[in-house]
C-alpha cells in the first residue's frame, strides 16, 4: 500500500513542478493504477459515489461495511473507532460523509471538501499502523459528499488501532 501512496504522490509533486511531459504523467498514473488493481485497492468514481448515496438514503441503514457520518458542521472529531474496525475486518469499509443519520439519512453535504480530507487523514495519520484513505467526492441534490474507502489492514499488522488508546483500549 506504502507504494501506491508514494506513486500518487510522485505524479502529484511532477505535475505542480511540469518537468514530466503529459505522457509521462499518462504513463506514470496508469502505473499507479494497475499497481491498485493488483494490491485490491478500489478506486470509487463519483457516479458511483452518488450511487451510494442514493442506496444509503433509500436503505435508511449502516452496514458492516458502510458508515455515514454527518459533515456539514465540521468533521467528525473521533473517527478511531470506525478506522480501526474498518482497518481490522477483511475488505475494509466505506466512511460517507455528507449523509446524517439523526435526519433520516438526509443529504445534508460536508463543510469543506478540502479540511475535511485533511483532518481525516491527520486522524488516519494517528493509527498503527496508519490508514491510507482514497477519497472520492461528488455533488449530491446540490451539496458536495465525500466518501473516505478504509483498507483493510495486512494480516502481519493486525489489529490496528489508536495510538492514543493503545492497542487494548484503541481496537474495535
Amino acid at each position: 500500500m506504502h507504494i501506491l501512496v508514494m506513486v500518487f504522490i510522485l505524479i502529484k509533486n511532477e505535475q505542480t513542478k511540469n518537468k514530466m511531459s503529459k505522457q509521462n504523467q499518462l504513463n506514470l498514473f496508469a502505473y499507479f493504477v494497475i499497481l491498485c488493481l493488483m494490491k485490491g485497492v478500489k478506486m470509487m468514481l463519483s457516479e458511483e459515489l452518488i450511487e451510494l448515496a442514493n442506496q444509503m438514503m433509500h436503505l435508511k441503514a449502516e452496514t458492516q461495511t458502510l458508515e455515514v457520518k454527518a459533515a456539514h458542521e465540521g468533521c467528525p472529531k473521533k473517527l478511531y473507532d470506525t478506522l480501526s474496525s474498518f482497518s481490522n475486518q477483511d475488505g475494509g469499509g466505506v466512511i460517507l460523509f455528507g449523509l446524517d443519520e439523526s435526519k433520516n439519512f438526509a443529504c445534508v453535504g460536508v463543510y469543506d471538501l478540502q479540511d475535511l480530507q485533511k483532518k481525516v487523514t491527520e486522524q488516519c495519520n494517528q493509527m498503527i499502523p496508519p490508514v491510507r484513505a482514497v477519497f472520492t467526492v461528488a455533488e449530491l441534490d446540490g451539496e458536495f459528499i465525500c466518501s473516505a474507502e478504509i483498507p483493510s489492514a495486512d494480516l502481519t499488522e493486525r489489529p490496528c488501532y489508536y495510538s492514543g488508546a493503545g492497542r487494548i483500549k484503541g481496537s474495535y
